[in-house]
């Protein structure tokens, strides 16, 4: 069956209607009729019911109600118009600063004290001729293991004590050798 227009059982089931006789040949297509068929010999036929027919009730009438009086309502006061200002802009307070530490790093508790203490002895030194900037050595050595170990502050501190130190012995030492060389002469 390849078109249902060929067939003889399309032409049975359907009564002939929408195929125009003269489309026997097989390419032909059926032609739907646009009113609904009176109907189908294959649909199963069903004898028609109505609907049960109850008495009407009327709806029981009450009595009309006389509608409100409306008293005016008094007038309210007209006040002038009223602008707010525009609303001044307030600085928002500052975030506290939390500083990122890894775990197992202690937070630095800020300069170094022997840090200061080299710097200060080392200056010192020169006045001292050179005992100062011994202790000021010494003390700067101790505080870059200290700053290394806690994570504090003040390596650069250490550094100049250690330096200023070295360089004040270097210098004394120079000033003796001059004034023993000048002395002999």
């Amino acid at each position: 069956m390849t078109n249902p227009g060929d067939s003889d059982e399309w032409w049975k089931q359907y009564g002939g209607e929408g195929v125009s006789p003269e489309a026997g040949t097989p390419s032909s297509v059926p032609q739907y009729p646009t009113a609904e068929p009176s109907g189908y010999p294959s649909a199963p036929q069903y004898p028609q019911q109505s609907a049960p027919q109850y008495p009407q009730q009327s709806a029981p009438q009450y009595p009309q109600q006389p509608a409100p009086q409306l008293t005016p309502q008094p007038q309210q006061p007209q006040y002038p118009s009223y602008q707010t200002p525009p609303p001044v802009a307030q600085p928002y307070p500052q975030p506290p600063n939390y500083a990122y530490q890894p775990y197992g790093y202690p937070q630095p508790q800020g300069t170094s004290g022997l840090a200061i203490g080299a710097l200060i002895s080392s200056l010192a030194g020169f006045i001292t001729c050179g005992i100062g900037s011994i202790v000021g050595i010494i003390l700067g050595v101790v505080a870059l293991n200290q700053i290394k170990q806690s994570g504090q502050e003040g390596r650069g501190m250490a550094l100049a004590g250690i330096w200023i130190g070295v360089g004040a012995i270097v210098l004394s030492v120079l000033w003796f050798v001059f004034v023993i060389i000048a002395g002999s002469a």
